[in-house]
């Protein structure tokens, strides 16, 4: 299949006799098939582990595959929850292993994947460097979201898909710019429009207070309540806002999906929850991805994004 062919080739740049271990749940055994299928054809040792489904982000792989995953050249997390935010996955990557996180991926994201991925990684490296400047972020939208926060100098978060070094991560679809804002900076309101994880596709918008940085109140109707049963299950610090970004892959269409929708150009989203993985210093079980359409989006003050549109 072309689109597996192109993500191997030009995003995970495989090599002939790398090692490379394919994660999976049964949900998705039927594309982690695809890529073994693709590996194997372009001469990679290729090793698949099947994992009971995951309801939490953080809740670790086995151990036997915890350590598999020190001695592979390439992983593949082929899954339905995402095991972006285990430690396993940062254990793994201090080993070198480079590694694509697939979480929630279906047929429907096959065109964001087949993005042209140099060109993808030359717009997300252009947007990168004026987030590098930035020290304040505001993010508006017509439907009410209007939220301040604080980059400091944190480090920018580049998802270009390309796994061109020892240690790298990135998410499959690729394309997203972001980072996290200091843990005590964030103020405003969010309205998520589009999808988040855990609640899935928005009908009627979430709106979501935040004070110096954490949650203080959730309006809507049941998405919203849905949010607000997640998070009583879950730990203080999912209350905290911890990634804001800009999503960059022209070829994602909104689906309803976050690992999809996300991505997508034209929109931005916030997180709660854990950013340890992305330079934070929030760790929590969940990672809370909530995805805004058609945001405005200023650094220090000068417009960057005008109701999804790049204006620089």
């Amino acid at each position: 299949m072309k689109v597996i062919e192109n993500v191997i080739k030009n995003a995970i740049l495989l090599k002939p006799n790398e090692n490379v271990l394919i994660i999976y749940d049964e949900d998705k055994k039927k594309i982690a098939d695809l890529f073994f299928k693709a590996c194997e054809e372009l001469g990679a040792e290729v090793y698949s582990s099947k994992i009971r489904r995951r309801e939490e982000t953080k809740r670790e792989p086995p151990l036997a595959i915890k350590e598999a995953m020190k001695f592979s050249d390439v992983i593949l997390a082929i899954t339905s929850i995402s095991l972006t935010h285990t430690k396993a996955v940062r254990e793994a990557r201090k080993y070198g292993a480079r590694i694509a996180s697939m979480p929630g991926i279906n047929e429907k994201m096959f065109p964001a994947l087949n993005v042209d991925y140099k060109e993808l990684a030359k717009e997300c490296k252009a947007i990168a460097r004026l987030f590098e400047k930035a020290r304040r972020i505001k993010i508006k939208t017509k439907l009410g979201t209007d939220l301040a926060l604080e980059k400091g100098r944190r480090k920018v978060q580049i998802d270009d898909g390309i796994l061109d070094k020892p240690g790298s991560l990135h998410n499959l679809p690729a394309g997203e710019v972001g980072i996290a804002p200091l843990e005590d900076s964030a103020s405003g309101k969010v309205v998520i429009d589009t999808c988040m994880v855990g609640v899935g596709k928005i009908s009627s918008p979430i709106e979501i207070e935040v004070k110096r940085g954490k949650i203080v109140k959730i309006s809507g109707k049941e998405e919203a309540r849905k949010l607000k049963r997640i998070l009583r299950k879950a730990d203080k610090n999912a209350k905290i806002l911890c990634e804001f970004s800009i999503g960059m892959n022209r070829r994602a269409k909104l689906i309803g999906e976050v690992l999809n929708d996300e991505k997508a150009f034209g929109t931005c989203h916030v997180a709660f929850g854990d950013n340890k993985s992305i330079g934070g210093r929030n760790e929590s079980k969940v990672h809370l991805d909530g995805v805004i359409k058609r945001p405005s989006v200023w650094f220090d003050g000068k417009l960057i994004v005008e109701n999804g549109k790049l204006v620089v």
